[in-house]
């Protein structure tokens, strides 16, 4: 049988034909040796001889091209540490850039946080001046309501407010009644009967901005920088709806305190204040404004509208509390609770010898005894007998008012007393030249009488419809 030859056969066969036996032959002394070198052994020197002469190339070429191959090994590290520092310097661009915008951003944020603050603080002080304005009134129409005793009076507020509104030489007044109000703390403001809901300011929000902000600093997101903007747009134009609202209703009140004051026909509005003014009882406050900021505020450069409305509105705010200061001081209000208007201001029939005479007051009848209050803060000129009035008082209210009260059957205040709002003066009777129990009631301005029923009209609109 044949047998198929295997590898390691065929390398020992090819060993055998490649590599003979041979023998070296040494002769020494006379003496001949040899030494027998097998294929196996002759292949082991020849590779041994191939290594040699390959380490010794190897170490050669190296020798010859050392320089070379450390300048080629140069250039490569050469070349990957500048695409290594050119990779660094555009990551460092753009974290740099990066970073600035974060500045910027936050600049900005902080720059319209501080100015909605400020805004806020305006705005504040604003709403502190109006309340400060209307609280002598208040407290007046508390005062009157209390003493009214549940008179009914809404019919004839609104009687008075129609007529009020048809005056040719003002403009028309409008309700004013649901002006601005203030809640707890200073961070909200509410304008009523808002146009829309923008009417409220909280700048308790300015917290949750913040912590936006915080968190757009750590995580660079966009939509959190969107989301900042978008609620401090939010809050600005609330504040910016606060302040058009607040111009709005004080521009009204402003109005229709002149309007009442003309009621009264006896001066105008203005002279009135000015009056007043040079009296030494001008009211004075609203928001600081420096002297630096003045000339913008006015309408000098770089200002903003909001600037220019905080000041328009402030004059405004202490227009408003000259005209109700005054107005306070006008004796607006009725003497009496209850009664029935028996004789008017001007001519009359003489109700003893039937001849055509002038009336200077209002005879209001009433019961014996019934109470008659001073219209207005004053000091009592007069109290005692005086001919055809009978028992009679006299309270001077200042800025040429002077009011008179005749025919009483008790006084209870005497020459030089000051009397304050709704005091209790006197009671009803009929004494003088009187046919039964009635108060005859005048007013005077500038030493001038004038007729009471425009003052009570013009009281029945500030007492008695907001009362």
């Amino acid at each position: 049988m044949h047998h198929r030859a295997g590898w390691p056969d065929r390398i020992r066969d090819f060993l055998r034909h490649m590599y003979v036996e041979r023998q070296i032959y040494i002769r020494s002394h006379g003496h001949v040796q040899f030494i027998s070198l097998s294929p196996l052994t002759q292949t082991c020197f020849a590779a041994i001889a191939f290594a040699f002469f390959g380490w010794i190339a190897f170490a050669s070429v190296n020798v010859v091209f050392k320089e070379q191959i450390i300048a080629s090994k140069d250039r490569r590290y050469v070349k990957m540490q500048g695409a290594y520092e050119e990779r660094m310097a555009q990551l460092q661009s753009a974290y740099d850039e990066l970073n600035g915008q974060l500045v910027i951003t936050e600049e900005r944020f902080l720059a319209t946080t501080m100015q909605l603050e400020d805004k806020h603080r305006q705005l504040a002080a604003l709403m502190s001046q109006r309340q400060t304005a209307s609280s002598q009134l208040d407290t007046m129409r508390r005062r009157y309501a209390a003493t009214a005793g549940g008179k009914p009076a809404g019919e004839r507020g609104n009687k008075v407010l129609m007529r009020v509104e048809r005056q040719s030489e003002g403009p028309a007044l409008a309700d004013t009644t649901t002006g601005p109000r203030r809640l707890a703390g200073n961070d909200r403001f509410i304008i009523d009967n808002a146009e829309n809901a923008g009417g409220t300011v909280d700048l308790a929000g300015l917290a949750e901005l913040t912590a936006l902000a915080g968190l757009a600093g750590d995580n660079a997101q966009n939509g959190t920088v969107a989301q900042i903007d978008t609620r401090l747009a939010q809050i600005d134009r609330a504040q910016q709806t606060l302040m058009n609202n607040i111009e709005e209703v004080t521009d009204r009140r402003v109005r229709e305190l002149k309007s009442i004051i003309g009621m009264t026909k006896v001066i105008d509005p203005e002279a009135l204040i000015e009056r007043r003014s040079e009296a030494g009882g001008e009211a004075q406050g609203g928001p600081f404004i420096s002297l630096a900021d003045h000339e913008a505020l006015a309408g000098g450069e770089g200002d903003s509208g909001f600037g220019k409305q905080l000041y328009r509105v402030s004059r405004n705010l202490r227009t408003m509390a000259d005209l109700e200061d005054s107005i306070a001081k006008m004796p607006l209000a009725e003497p009496l609770v209850n009664y029935r208007r028996t004789s008017s201001y001007g001519t009359r029939r003489d109700p003893f010898n039937g001849r055509m005479a002038f009336h200077s007051g209002e005879d209001l009848a009433a019961p014996y005894g019934e109470r008659v209050y001073a219209p207005g803060a004053g000091t009592v000129t007069f109290a005692g007998w005086r001919g055809g009035y009978g028992r009679i008082i006299e309270i001077d209210h200042g800025n040429g008012f002077r009011t008179r009260y005749g025919h009483l059957g008790r006084m209870d205040v005497k020459t030089g007393q000051k009397v304050a709002f709704r005091e209790i003066i006197g009671r009803v009777g009929s004494s003088g030249r009187s046919s039964g129990p009635h108060l005859h009631y005048e007013v005077w301005f500038d030493g001038i009488v004038r007729n009471p029923s425009k003052f009570i009209e013009a009281g029945h609109y500030v007492f008695a419809k907001q009362g």
